[in-house]
């Protein structure tokens, strides 16, 4: 007969099993929930101030925004928490693509992922490499990530808003 150690022991064995079956199967099943998130992005200033470092001249733009959102729908029983943030793309002569995150803020409830009105400032430096924008046309957008309990980060983005 087994003793109650070897007992325990093939429970416990059992019971880790079955856990990581169950976390193997919301990992595949979590990436096909459906949702609808929707965001505004509206940009309402927009300031270009020159600056003096080291004998050169650099162009820090100052943007302020406006953002409307609904990532109701990003939050499920799978969901910890979400990574959003505003990120500007744009093209100069000697560089094809620029990114930069502009804004972020992780949000860590469903009740704060509904944003109304919400005035955004950049957080981050906004300046280029070449130390201006002449000719760079900007595009706006608002990224997620979600970060899941268990399984995959997925992301997405809301619509882009050219400048």
């Amino acid at each position: 007969m087994y003793n109650l150690m070897q007992r325990a022991n093939a429970l416990f064995a059992f019971a880790i099993t079955v856990l990581f079956a169950l976390f193997g199967v919301i990992s595949v099943v979590t990436p096909f929930l459906s949702s609808s998130p929707t965001a505004t992005l509206n940009i309402s200033d927009l300031q270009i101030w020159v600056y003096e470092y080291n004998l050169s001249e650099s162009e820090f733009a100052f943007v302020d925004m406006k953002l409307e959102a609904d990532l109701t729908s990003l939050f499920n029983w799978n969901t910890k928490q979400l990574f959003i943030c505003v990120i500007v793309e744009y093209n100069t002569d000697t560089h094809n693509q620029n990114q930069i995150i502009l804004w972020d803020k992780i949000i860590k409830s469903k009740e704060d992922a509904l944003i109304k009105n919400y005035d955004i400032h950049n957080a981050y430096n906004f300046v280029d490499i070449t130390s201006s924008f002449e000719r760079a046309n900007a595009t706006y957008s608002l990224h997620w990530d979600i970060m899941p309990h268990v399984g995959m980060l997925m992301n997405g983005r809301a619509e882009k808003l050219k400048m």
